[in-house]
């Protein structure tokens, strides 16, 4: 084995740590990717199950106070 100079030894263990930082941030990207999508999947589902309620309800008093149509 050859004795390598420290700062160039450093600098390797530095530039590999950063490529492990890399890889890890990419990771996360596509994990949080996958979470807005699955919110946003969640949201419109609620969102139109909020609505549904909200018309029924209209109805159900439009149809009480006689004022249909």
């Amino acid at each position: 084995m050859e004795n390598q100079d420290p700062i160039l030894a450093a600098l390797a263990r530095i530039e590999a740590k950063q490529d492990e930082q890399l890889e890890n941030q990419a990771r996360m990207d596509e994990e949080i990717k996958e979470i807005r999508k699955e919110c946003r999947r969640t949201a419109a589902m609620y969102g139109g199950l909020g609505g549904m309620v909200v018309a029924t309800g209209w109805e159900v008093v439009k149809a009480k106070l006689g004022l249909g149509g």
